[in-house]
């Protein structure tokens, strides 16, 4: 078994999919995907899940903000597994768990350009005309995390994140929808 303690904190110091009324602007390749598994695990003995009791309604801020986005990221996890084979049951009888979780952060982005000096058509670059300029943008990144917890073991064996820059976006449920797919694309890993 490894441990993704060190990996989670790095990843929720990081980037998801617009939490509540926010959503990536971006195309949905440009999301940020990296998927991890337990390799000493034989993922085809898996064919039945459950999410963990209680995990969308943990006091999780993004959450707790955004009502509505656990139902929209637990609908989506539920449509990708239920096309792989896997049957949703009940925790006490699944062979893996699923957990989600959020966060969201403010960045700044520091961009520094370099302008020549063009006028009516002439290039003033032989004037040595040329400046520089910095431009700080704040944004907010958000990181989504779907976790496989093996029933049996209660340790985590697969984990997948999903990373982008947020801004508003009145289709919040496709780009979840999308980056759900994205994520769960290589679950279960060939073992």
């Amino acid at each position: 078994m490894f441990s993704l303690a060190p990996i989670k904190r790095l990843i929720m110091a990081t980037v998801v999919l617009a939490m509540a009324s926010c959503a990536s602007q971006e195309s949905p390749e440009k999301l940020f995907i990296q998927t991890q598994h337990d390799s000493d695990v034989d993922f085809s003995a898996y064919r039945t899940y459950a999410w963990v009791p209680g995990d969308a309604d943990w006091a999780n801020p993004v959450f707790l903000k955004n009502p509505e986005l656990p139902g929209m990221i637990s609908a989506a996890v539920d449509a990708q597994l239920a096309a792989k084979g896997f049957e949703k049951t009940a925790a006490g009888t699944a062979h893996f768990l699923v957990a989600m979780s959020a966060s969201v952060q403010d960045v700044t982005v520091i961009s520094k350009h370099r302008y020549q000096g063009w006028s009516h058509g002439y290039n003033r670059s032989a004037l040595g005309n040329v400046s520089g300029a910095t431009q700080l943008d704040k944004m907010s990144e958000g990181t989504l995390i779907v976790e496989v917890i093996d029933r049996a073991s209660e340790g985590v064996v697969w984990q997948s994140h999903a990373a982008g820059v947020i801004t508003r976006r009145d289709d919040i449920e496709k780009a979840v929808d999308s980056a759900v797919a994205r994520m769960l694309k290589t679950f279960p890993p060939d073992t």
